[in-house]
C-alpha cells in the first residue's frame, strides 16, 4: 500500500511538471508566432474625421489640453473614454486606427511612429485624449501621446475599481468598494507612463515609466526589474525610487525607463522557467528600437537588468538589439542558452556585471543547459564582461537605504557590500556599488573589480 502511494505521487508530480513544462513551451511559441503586420497609410487629410470624432466624444474642450482636464476631472468621463474603440467605418481615419488596434502590438514601432509624425502633433494629442486605451497601449505611439493617454487609463481604471463587476446584489447595493490602492496612489502625481495595464499578470498589473526627462538627457537606461514586477507588489514602487536616485544624482544628465511590460514569475520557481524570460525579451528588443528612435539615434543608451531582469536583458541580446551597451545587476544569468558572445546578435557590444560576495543569486548563475531551464553563462565569468568593484555602503550621516531609512540606524553604515542582502544594498545610494552602476548609466569609467573574466580574443 505505502508503495502505491509513493508511486501515485511520483507520477502526480512528473504530471505536473510536464503541464508546466508544456505551458512554458506554448507561451515561448506565441512569442515565436507573432509576425509584423503593415502600418496603414493616410491617403486624405484627416481633419474633417477628427472633427467628427471631437463632436461625437463626451468631453468638451477646444483645444486637446482643456479636453484632458475636463476627463481627469470627471472619472466617469475618463472611464467613457478608456473603453472607447475607433469605428473603422467612421472614416479613413478611423479604419487606420482599428487596424493599428486590431494588430496587438505585432508592428514595427519605428513605422508606427512615422504614421504619427505624419498625422501632426495636434490629431495625435487629441487622438490619444479620444483613444487612450490604443494610444496608451501602442508601440511607436509618440511617448508625450502615451503619457497623455494613460493619465486617462490610470483614472479610468482607478475609478473602475471602486464598482462591482457582478449584477448588484442586496449586500452591494449601499456598499462602498475602495479603489485599488497602488492605482489611486498615483492619481495627481507627475509619474510618466508610456505603458499601463492595470489587469496584466492576472489583474496586478503591468507597466513602462520614464523618470527623468527623455527630451534633455544625454544619457538615457532603460532599467529591468527581478521578480514579481507587477503594480501591486512593492516593486513597483521600489524600482521607481531606484530609478529616480540615479537621474536626481545626474542632475538632468540621466533619463531612465522602467520597464515592466510583460507577464512577470514571482518567486523561484516561476523565475527558474526560460519561457517568461524569453517572452519578455522578444518585447523589450522591439521596445529598445522604438526608444531609441524617439530619443535620437546619438543618445547613447544602456540596457540595464537587475536578478531576473538580467535573464531578460540577456536573452533579448539574442534578438537585434538598439542599446550600446549592457549591465547585468545581480543578475540571474546571461540568457538561456547563452554561453558564448557568439549566442548574441552582436558579440563585441560592451557589457558589465556587478555581482557582490555572498549574494544568493550565485546560486543560479551560470547553471548546466535544460531545455526553458535557467538563464545561462554567470555574467561574472562571461567573456568579455567588465566586472564592477562592489565596496562598501555608505557611511555619510544622512546615509539611506533605497526604501529611505537610514544606515546608521540600521547599523550597516559603512559596510562592505556582501551577503545575502547584497542583492538589494548595491541600489543603496552613494554606496561604492551605486556609484558604479551610476557612472555605467552616464557612459562614465566605473572601478572595477579585482577579478574579470578572460577578454572575448574577436573583440580586441
Amino acid at each position: 500500500m505505502r508503495f502505491r502511494w509513493w508511486r501515485a505521487t511520483v507520477l502526480a508530480a512528473v504530471g505536473v511538471l510536464a503541464l508546466v513544462y508544456l505551458a512554458g513551451l506554448t507561451r515561448f511559441g506565441e512569442a515565436e508566432a507573432d509576425q509584423l503586420r503593415p502600418v496603414p497609410e493616410l491617403e486624405a487629410d484627416p481633419a474633417d474625421e477628427l472633427a467628427a470624432l471631437r463632436a461625437a466624444a463626451p468631453v468638451p474642450g477646444a483645444d486637446p489640453e482643456a479636453a484632458l482636464e475636463a476627463a481627469l476631472a470627471d472619472p466617469l468621463t475618463a472611464s467613457q473614454l478608456a473603453a472607447a474603440a475607433p469605428d473603422p467605418d467612421s472614416g479613413e481615419l478611423g479604419a487606420a486606427l482599428a487596424q493599428l488596434q486590431a494588430a496587438d502590438g505585432s508592428l514595427d514601432p519605428v513605422e508606427v511612429n512615422a504614421f504619427f509624425t505624419d498625422l501632426g502633433a495636434e490629431p495625435t494629442a487629441w487622438l490619444s485624449v479620444l483613444y487612450p486605451t490604443l494610444i496608451g497601449d501602442l508601440p511607436g505611439a509618440p511617448f508625450d501621446a502615451r503619457v497623455t493617454a494613460n493619465r486617462l487609463v490610470l483614472e479610468a481604471a482607478t475609478e473602475d475599481s471602486t464598482t462591482y463587476d457582478s449584477p448588484e446584489r442586496p449586500w452591494t447595493v449601499d456598499a462602498e468598494r475602495p479603489a485599488r490602492a497602488e492605482l489611486a496612489a498615483l492619481i495627481d502625481t507627475d509619474r510618466q507612463f508610456i505603458y499601463l495595464d492595470p489587469y496584466n499578470n492576472a489583474g496586478d498589473g503591468s507597466w513602462i515609466e520614464i523618470v527623468g526627462d527623455l527630451h534633455t538627457a544625454d544619457d538615457v537606461a532603460v532599467l529591468v526589474p527581478g521578480g514579481s514586477a507587477v503594480l501591486s507588489s512593492e516593486n513597483f514602487e521600489l524600482y521607481y525610487q531606484r530609478a529616480k536616485s540615479f537621474v536626481d544624482a545626474a542632475d538632468g544628465e540621466l533619463a531612465v525607463v522602467v520597464w515592466a511590460a510583460a507577464s512577470w514569475p514571482s518567486g523561484w520557481v516561476e523565475e527558474s522557467w526560460a519561457s517568461w524570460s524569453q517572452v519578455a525579451a522578444e518585447s523589450l528588443a522591439s521596445f529598445t528600437f522604438d526608444l531609441q528612435n524617439q530619443i535620437g539615434a546619438d543618445t547613447p543608451l544602456t540596457l540595464a537588468g537587475h536578478s531576473y531582469g538580467g535573464a531578460v536583458i540577456g536573452y533579448a541580446e539574442t534578438h537585434d538589439l538598439a542599446a550600446d551597451q549592457i549591465l547585468h545587476i545581480a543578475s540571474a544569468g546571461m540568457g538561456n542558452d547563452v554561453y558564448s558572445p557568439e549566442d548574441y546578435t552582436e558579440p563585441c557590444r560592451t557589457r558589465y556585471s556587478i555581482t557582490a560576495p555572498g549574494d544568493p543569486i550565485s546560486y543560479v548563475q551560470g547553471m548546466p543547459y535544460v531545455p526553458l531551464l535557467g538563464h545561462g553563462a554567470d555574467p561574472d565569468d562571461f567573456p568579455g564582461v567588465q566586472n564592477l568593484a562592489t565596496g562598501n555602503l555608505s557611511d555619510a550621516p544622512g546615509a539611506v537605504d533605497d526604501y529611505g531609512l537610514s544606515l546608521a540606524e540600521r547599523g550597516i553604515s559603512g559596510k562592505p557590500v556582501e551577503g545575502v542582502h547584497s542583492h538589494s544594498e548595491i541600489f543603496y545610494p552613494e554606496s561604492d556599488a551605486w556609484n558604479n552602476i551610476l557612472k555605467v548609466l552616464l557612459h562614465e569609467a566605473p572601478d572595477l573589480a579585482e577579478e574579470q573574466p578572460q577578454a572575448y580574443e574577436r573583440c580586441g
